[in-house]
């Protein structure tokens, strides 16, 4: 289920390629992000070893939240 804020602006994923351009281009920072595929590992490490904030829901249910 996602669980996004009224006026979120979200950006949404259909690859895993897709969802690394967002976060390579720092899209993370200023757009929530719903991913059309399972969570991967790869993305959430890279934000988590950066320490930046992001709104990332997969469409297995897994959430990636990290505020500022």
């Amino acid at each position: 289920m996602l669980m996004l804020e009224i006026h979120t602006k979200l950006l949404i994923a259909d690859t895993t390629e897709i969802l690394d351009a967002f976060v390579e281009n720092g899209l993370h920072r200023e757009y929530s992000i719903y991913c059309q595929f399972p969570h991967c590992d790869n993305v959430t490490q890279k934000l988590v070893q950066r320490n930046e904030p992001a709104d990332i829901e997969f469409n297995d249910g897994y959430i990636f939240n990290r505020k500022n």
